[in-house]
């Protein structure tokens, strides 16, 4: 006897149907959706190297070795660039094997992240270049702080939106589900107390928000199915 729609839809191993989601179009895979993030991530990883202009000598050879060293400030803002929005990718990729589909809505909050990641670049850039400035680091602190917290808010969204929506694997454990949607939370709130930080002392409030970025280097916990696990793409 032929399985009937529900009981498809009630088998989280089931292939997922285009119409899961009400009002929403038709719902797909997360393969488009990531070959675009993986696209904006790889131009906004390589683009503020362009940003490291090369110094202009009288005669070539004379002040160039003096000159690279001048340039510290676009060196270090590349690299903090860099770090951002590699280690944001990072944690996008392993949530790519938490997203099971894509729909309108988390379309739309991934294009958002994805915009406040091209944008990242530019604080990183103002803070490295203003870090010797004494009337001007303060400003470049709080703007980077800012940047760096609106980013986080982005990526929470995003998960918010996914998991709302039922784009998450049903096959994942609702505790390990859960302990996920703690961490962003948590990671988000830190970030905005940050923002409090920054206004009454810039270098702890600052201190803070590069601290929390760099914690993205932890990896992620394990994931943990109900049923049994998908098989890896790739792999048979």
């Amino acid at each position: 006897m032929p399985e009937t729609r529900d009981e498809v839809r009630d088998d989280p191993n089931a292939p997922a149907r285009r119409d899961d989601h009400k009002g929403e179009g038709a719902t797909r895979g997360t393969s488009r959706m990531e070959a675009f993030a993986d696209g904006v991530f790889a131009i906004a990883f390589t683009l503020p190297v362009v940003e490291i202009v090369l110094p202009e000598v009288e005669r070539p050879g004379a002040t160039l070795a003096a000159d690279l060293i001048h340039l510290w400030p676009s060196y270090l803002g590349y690299l903090l660039a860099s770090a951002v929005i590699g280690l944001y990718w990072v944690h996008h990729h392993f949530s790519g094997a938490i997203y099971r589909t894509t729909g309108h809505w988390f379309l739309v909050a991934t294009v958002i992240f994805l915009g406040a990641i091209g944008f990242i670049a530019f604080p990183s850039r103002v803070l490295a270049e203003h870090l010797a400035d004494a009337a001007a680091r303060e400003a470049g602190a709080v703007f980077w702080v800012i940047s760096a917290t609106v980013l986080a808010w982005t990526w929470l969204l995003k998960w918010t939106v996914g998991w709302k929506r039922g784009q998450v694997d049903s096959r994942l454990e609702t505790d390990y589900v859960a302990a996920l949607n703690r961490r962003y939370w948590w990671f988000v709130l830190l970030n905005t107390a940050a923002i409090a930080l920054v206004f009454l002392h810039w270098p702890s409030g600052l201190a803070l928000s590069l601290l929390l970025t760099f914690s993205l280097v932890l990896p992620p916990r394990t994931p943990r199915y109900h049923t049994e696990a998908p098989i890896v793409e790739g792999e048979s």
